[in-house]
């Protein structure tokens, strides 16, 4: 499938060129070498593009920089603060899946990541800091928050064998099973007062269950699964699509319409359960939210061809900011859903974007400023370690 992805690429991106050459080779001689030399080129760079990721460079590099920045001292004490602690969650569980992923394909020793890991994991886990952990009464509105400290541990367990904080993942993963379950809606809500359930947040509990059942041979994924993907399948498509939105009530089913980030986030959670509605998912948002140039390189919007971006958009999204981060988050589900063309069409884009604005240039930025950026370099080394 690399290879398959790379010549369909090649042939649309740099044969077009080479054709349009040979076609005006005698009338248009000069114009026929500028096409050659042109179609070779963008071979050339296409080729170097797919070497430096199917070699594995990228991912090494990607790897080197995250463990980098999660052990700058001035971001840990950022995040020991607590400034900013939605996006700090979100991002640390990414950076603990792409870092776990690195140390299971790794050839050499990965403590640099199982460093990383054990300051994640006693992080989250820490009582004085997250509060809720004490306050079990108080669970059934902070989906957010336990699927993804769920995440972080099982990361750390599955790849350190240190059971320290087995019993929390254990609890927190059979309270979700029981109440996605039990729930009339299926989805349980990200956080206290927020204005919608959010299925993206509940397809991250679903991956955190697949985790304990994975590690522990539990069986707590089956029935939510099946439960949670009926219900957006009967109540919550948006306007004929399979897409569910992004955000729904009780009383209105479809309140927050799906935007580009929160369906990359449904589809690539969904998908890291294995649960077979993510292949539905996958297909209607290439469908409506991809852009390619010529087959080479691709990007996802915000919204749909056609449609304006809400005024309430980022509210569709939290903790994410609007129209940031779709084009990372959906070369992680490329990569989960197996689709190669778009993940490589992706990863020129990002290569490309890359050299103009290298990644290490964020380390100058304030600490809330890296943590952004950190959310895009660790989606995309979860899409390179799959």
């Amino acid at each position: 499938m690399r290879f398959l992805a790379l010549l369909a690429i090649l042939l649309s991106g740099s044969g077009i060129f080479l054709v349009v050459a040979w076609l005006v080779r005698r009338q248009l001689e000069r114009l026929s070498r500028a096409l050659t030399v042109l179609g070779i080129g963008t071979a050339l760079l296409l080729l170097v593009l797919w070497i430096f990721e199917a070699g594995g460079w990228q991912r090494r590099t990607h790897y080197r920089q995250l463990t980098y920045a999660l052990s700058d001292s001035t971001l840990q004490s950022f995040l020991r603060r607590g400034v900013d602690m939605d996006k700090s969650i979100l991002m640390l569980s990414m950076a603990s899946r792409g870092l776990a992923g690195y140390a299971r394909i790794s050839k050499e020793p990965a403590e640099d990541a199982k460093k990383r890991l054990a300051w994640v994991a006693q992080w989250v886990a820490d009582e004085r800091r997250f509060p809720v952990w004490r306050r079990s009464g108080e669970w059934e509105q902070q989906v957010f928050f336990l699927s993804h400290a769920a995440i972080i541990l099982a990361h750390y367990q599955m790849t350190t064998l240190d059971e320290t904080y087995a019993a929390k993942w254990t609890k927190v993963c059979k309270y979700l099973s029981d109440g996605i379950t039990r729930s009339r809606y299926k989805n349980l809500a990200s956080r206290p007062k927020d204005i919608a359930l959010r299925p993206y947040d509940n397809a991250a509990a679903l991956y955190a269950l697949s985790l304990h059942d994975s590690y522990f041979g539990s069986k707590l994924l089956e029935t939510a699964t099946r439960d949670w993907s009926n219900y957006l399948n009967r109540e919550l498509l948006f306007d004929d699509t399979a897409l569910p939105c992004s955000g729904f009530t009780n009383t209105n089913r479809c309140r927050l319409m799906p935007v580009g980030a929160s369906m990359a986030l449904l589809t690539a959670y969904a998908a890291e359960a294995e649960a077979p509605i993510s292949a539905d998912f996958w297909r209607e948002f290439r469908h409506y939210y991809k852009e390619s140039v010529m087959n080479v390189w691709a990007g996802f919007r915000t919204v749909p061809q056609g449609r304006e971006i809400p005024d309430f958009c980022d509210e569709a999204l939290f903790p994410l900011q609007c129209g940031a981060y779709q084009t990372e988050l959906a070369q992680w589900a490329a990569a989960k859903r197996g689709d190669r063309l778009t993940y490589y069409q992706l990863n020129n884009y990002l290569l490309i974007y890359d050299m103009f604005n290298p990644i290490n240039e964020a380390w100058k930025e304030a600490p809330n400023k890296q943590v952004e950026a950190l959310i895009k370099l660790s989606a995309r080394l979860c899409a390179e370690v799959n």
